[in-house]
C-alpha cells in the first residue's frame, strides 16, 4: 500500500486492515461498532512484540518523559469517541468536569491557529495526569505508533518547536504505522468519517455532545469545523481527510 512499507508491513496492513472491515461488516448492533473498532488497538502490541528484539530493546520512552504529549495530535473520529466512553466509563464526575474544562482552554486556544501554531504554544495533553497519560488503554493511535530512542532528543525537538533529531526506530516505526494506516483506511472504507480532527478539540466535543456518536454510527461527519486538524497554509478543503479506494476486498 505504501511504497515505504518493506514486504512484511505491506502484509501486515492488508491483513489488519481486512480483518477490521470484516468485523465492521458483521457488526449489526450500532452500539458495538466502537468496540469493533478498538479492539483492534490490540493489533499495535502485537506488531510491536513481533519487532526486532534490538529495536524493540532500543525504545527510550518511559512513564513521565512525555515531550510527544505536548504537541498536537490529529485522529480520526473513532479514536476520538473511544477515548471518550473510556473516560465516561471511568473517570468520576469532578475528574471529568476537570477535564471537559481543561479541553475547553485547549480548544479556544486552537481555534483559528496554524498547525505551526499550534505546535508553538507546546500545549500539554488534556489527559496527561502527573505525567503519564490517564486513558493509557484508550489513548489515541498516534501515540500507540511512537517510540523514540532518544528521550532528550525528544525534548529538544519540543523546545525547539520542530523534529531536527530523528528519533523514531525504523524496526518499530513502519510495523506501528502499518497497523495505524489499516485500521483507519478499514473504517473509511466501511463508510465512516475519514476527516482528521484535532484530538483535544474533538474530545471536548465529544463530552459535550452526545451527537457526535450518533452522526459517525450514521457515518456523517462526526465534529464541526472548529474541530479539524489544522494544514498548512496552502492546503484545499480536501487536505487531511481520508476516502474509500477499495481496499481490503474479498
Amino acid at each position: 500500500m505504501c511504497a515505504a512499507f518493506s514486504p512484511e508491513e505491506d502484509t501486515l496492513f492488508e491483513k489488519t486492515g481486512a480483518a477490521v472491515l470484516k468485523r465492521l461488516r458483521k457488526t449489526r448492533n450500532p452500539a458495538d461498532l466502537l468496540t469493533a473498532v478498538a479492539s483492534t488497538y490490540k493489533e499495535f502490541d502485537r506488531a510491536f512484540a513481533a519487532a526486532p528484539a534490538e529495536a524493540k530493546a532500543a525504545v527510550a520512552c518511559r512513564a513521565g518523559c512525555g515531550a510527544c504529549c505536548h504537541v498536537p495530535v490529529g485522529v480520526q473520529a473513532h479514536e476520538v469517541l473511544i477515548a471518550a466512553r473510556h473516560v465516561q466509563t471511568h473517570f468520576s464526575p469532578t475528574q471529568l468536569d476537570e477535564l471537559i474544562a481543561r479541553a475547553a482552554v485547549h480548544r479556544a486556544a486552537f481555534a483559528g491557529r496554524s498547525i505551526g501554531e499550534r505546535m508553538a504554544l507546546k500545549t500539554p495533553c488534556v489527559l496527561l495526569a502527573e505525567g503519564s497519560c490517564s486513558i493509557y488503554e484508550a489513548r489515541p493511535e498516534a501515540c500507540r505508533s511512537h517510540h523514540s530512542h532518544n528521550a532528550e532528543a525528544c525534548q529538544t525537538n519540543l523546545e525547539r518547536g520542530r523534529e531536527e533529531i530523528d528519533v523514531y526506530i525504523p524496526g518499530v516505526r513502519g510495523r506501528m504505522f502499518a497497523v495505524m494506516l489499516a485500521t483507519d483506511q478499514a473504517v473509511v472504507e466501511a463508510g465512516y468519517d475519514g476527516r482528521a480532527y484535532d484530538f483535544g478539540s474533538a474530545l471536548h466535543e465529544a463530552l459535550t455532545s452526545s451527537l457526535c456518536a450518533v452522526r459517525w454510527v450514521q457515518r456523517q461527519e462526526a465534529f464541526p469545523e472548529s474541530c479539524r486538524e489544522a494544514g498548512e497554509p496552502d492546503d484545499d478543503a480536501d487536505s487531511g481527510v481520508m476516502h474509500a479506494e477499495g481496499y481490503f476486498q474479498d
